[in-house]
């Protein structure tokens, strides 16, 4: 009678001690729950808002957009008028000079001179043809302090034409070559801020997965702490197997074991995220939101394949590049071909003891000149120049090509995948709430000793999978979903092309 009344009291004991572990069990996780609504929140928004204002890549990307754009600046300021002058003030010499004497025969002098020149000028660049229209006027002095002889030339103007005539014309490209660069680096950076917009969105997503991994292993330490009472009594009581206890045991050392892996991970993807924002970390946890998925869109695939046309650099980069290869082609011709210059001005000028005469009394005039270039022969340099061009453009047809069948080819995989994930994420959805229905169930037969641990064990194993498929399911939606926009460059679900200032 003793032995019972002292089983019965342990058995009590334990009893209540297993209602406290389950009492303290619901509180802890009450409590858990209080702190994450009092921790920071964390938006998919402001996380995507931070990379557009902060992150280096962003700032890379705007950056080279700028340079493109000085670029184009600066080529459209050659188009414009130079004005500007030059001078020499003075050009001084003491020296010993040979000078010819009456006889033929060389005499070195000692000379002192200066020369003295200043000239204003201006050209304007013609694009049509590649001559060079010029103005200028110019003033000569010139002293000799040896014969004490000071004399003036100039010319007070002078209006001219420099004008190759079978020679490379370079403007007759690069207005269209710059004007294509300048249009292909406000794609680019449409695209680069997209693809930066799809890694951070990754990167969010592998702290949602860390973070839920943590939550699942914390959630089963729990869980197998209060399983393993409750087998500990049954097994005093003998109504489990050691072998049970030890299961347990394992899967809780397990549970312990991926919530220390699981809290490392989260502190790498929180890390990796902000650095990619060009962002201090947090001081305090950070509770980070999980993005629902957007309105179930149906994609016109035709119609975003002819957007991307318009939208992508690489369209604008093939006809940039090939417009080159035109002049490079055209530079072929003209280096081993027949060449003249043509150069001709008119004006007034004079040459004269007193400045005064230069500018009072000047005569008209007129300079011509034709130079010529014949090849002769040429070993067949031309004919290799223009065959090595040539040779390029058929690679960068090809490559071009190529490289738009892939876009195309990534465009159309995307737009399925991500159809299909917007109805496997409701799927998914049902699941893990199925899966995680079952699990209580499972937990609670359990308890109440209707199932082996075996079962309870695949159920808590189904239900943490569950989680996890659908949280990646998510993150695979909108990582296609900022794909699809940046091989695109247009908004799926707003139906708007992608511009950024």
């Amino acid at each position: 009678m003793t032995i019972w009344i002292n089983l019965k009291s342990r058995v009590k004991s334990r009893t209540m001690k297993t209602k406290t572990i389950i009492i303290y069990f619901v509180l802890l996780t009450l409590g858990a729950s209080t702190i994450l609504s009092a921790q920071q929140q964390v938006q998919l928004e402001q996380v995507l808002g931070t990379v557009i204002n902060n992150s280096y890549a962003v700032q890379t990307a705007r950056n080279q957009k700028n340079i493109a754009e000085a670029s184009y600046k600066f080529y459209k300021s050659q188009l414009k008028p130079n004005v500007g002058l030059r001078a020499s003030l003075p050009d001084y010499s003491k020296t010993s000079a040979p000078v010819i004497q009456p006889d033929g025969t060389i005499s070195f002098t000692s000379i002192r001179q200066a020369n003295s020149t200043a000239s204003l000028f201006a050209t304007q660049l013609i694009p049509s043809t590649g001559g060079t229209i010029f103005f200028n006027s110019d003033i000569q002095r010139f002293d000799d302090f040896s014969l004490d002889d000071r004399q003036f030339n100039g010319s007070p103007v002078r209006l001219g034409i420099s004008q190759p005539l079978f020679g490379f014309n370079p403007w007759k490209y690069l207005g269209n070559i710059e004007n294509l660069r300048k249009e292909e680096s406000l794609l680019e950076y449409n695209i680069s801020i997209e693809e930066a917009l799809g890694t951070a969105t990754e990167l969010y997503f592998n702290i949602l997965i860390a973070k839920q991994n943590l939550e699942i292993a914390k959630t089963n330490q729990l869980v197998n702490e209060k399983l393993l009472v409750i087998t500990e009594e049954r097994l005093f009581l003998g109504k489990v197997s050691r072998d049970e206890k030890l299961q347990l045991e394992i899967e809780l050392n397990n549970a312990k074991l991926n919530v220390s892996q699981a809290g490392l991970q989260v502190q790498q993807t929180i890390a990796s995220l902000f650095t990619y924002l060009s962002a201090q970390l947090p001081e305090n946890e950070a509770a980070f939101a999980v993005p629902d998925i957007a309105k179930e869109t149906k994609i016109d695939l035709t119609a975003l394949l002819q957007q991307y046309k318009q939208n992508r650099p690489e369209i604008l980069a093939y006809q940039r590049a090939k417009r080159e290869t035109d002049m490079d082609l055209a530079q072929a011709k003209s280096d081993f071909g027949l060449q003249a210059d043509l150069q001709a001005s008119i004006g007034l000028a004079r040459g004269a003891e007193n400045l005064k005469e230069v500018y009072t009394d000047p005569f008209n005039e007129q300079q011509f000149n034709i130079a010529l270039q014949i090849p002769i022969l040429d070993w067949g340099k031309r004919k290799s120049a223009m065959k090595q061009v040539e040779i390029r453009a058929q690679d960068l047809e090809a490559g071009f090509k190529q490289q738009v069948l892939q876009l195309e080819n990534e465009i159309v995989q995307r737009v399925y995948q991500f159809e299909r994930l917007q109805s496997d994420i409701t799927l998914l959805q049902e699941i893990m709430e199925k899966a995680q229905e079952r699990f209580t169930i499972s937990n609670e037969r359990y308890v109440l000793g209707n199932i082996e641990i075996t079962n309870l064990t695949l159920a808590q194993r189904e239900k943490d999978q569950a989680k996890r498929n659908y949280v990646n399911a998510l993150k695979d939606y909108w990582v296609t979903y900022y794909e699809l926009r940046a091989l695109s460059g247009y908004d799926i679900l707003n139906n708007q092309k992608i511009i950024y200032q």
